[in-house]
């Protein structure tokens, strides 16, 4: 267990879902977090959970989900959530292909209320266990329109839902590091600049 102290020295990365109701963006995340599978009843709110991560090297990252719930049925969805997400993951159902055509859409609508800083878009075909109605060429075209990158889960069976927040966990992990070296770096540069113009300055007051 995690004590709140320990959770603040966690890094964080924030994910949010989006798609058409009933796809399963719901049992993807109590299938990571809890490791339980309900079915596909919707309830409405917005949901909060996470989980911590641990990765090779004893490195721990915590993944904060937003899960929209149901709000998409009634587009009630509050776009200040847009703002917060480091990572998102745009769900459509395998054997629904509605829910494929609308994907466009969400993903218009998320880039146009301030979601374009994300570091991480995925697109996730959900109910493998289900027939697929998609072709993969179409999956695959629309992937590499909007610079996705694809994977097909089942909440149901559990199929890649690990392997898909362990994905994210890395990559958000290395993004963190590279961000925070980088902010050392720069500190380091300016107290260099720093000690030079005052070494400079009594340089000056000497001569």
């Amino acid at each position: 267990m995690y004590d709140k102290e320990n959770l603040k020295n966690i890094k964080e990365v924030r994910i949010i879902t989006l798609g058409e109701p009933d796809v399963g963006k719901t049992s993807i995340i109590r299938r990571f977090v809890n490791d339980v599978f309900k079915g596909d009843k919707v309830t409405l709110g917005i949901e909060f959970s996470f989980k911590i991560v641990e990765l090779e090297g004893n490195r721990k990252i915590k993944l904060s989900v937003i899960d929209t719930n149901g709000q998409e049925k009634y587009r009630a969805l509050p776009l200040n959530y847009f703002k917060k997400a480091d990572v998102v993951l745009f769900v459509f159902a395998l054997n629904d292909s509605v829910s494929f055509e609308k994907i466009g859409q969400w993903i218009d609508r998320f880039n146009n209320n301030n979601g374009k800083n994300v570091k991480k878009m995925f697109l996730i075909g959900n109910k493998s266990d289900l027939v697929k109605v998609i072709k993969q060429k179409e999956i695959d075209d629309f992937a590499n329109k909007y610079g996705l990158t694809y994977m097909e889960t089942s909440a149901k069976t559990k199929n890649q839902i690990n392997e898909l927040f362990t994905i994210i966990a890395e990559e958000a992990y290395e993004e963190l590091e590279r961000k925070s070296s980088m902010s050392v770096g720069t500190q380091k540069n300016k107290i260099v600049q720093k000690t030079n113009i005052n070494n400079k300055s009594k340089s000056n007051d000497c001569c």
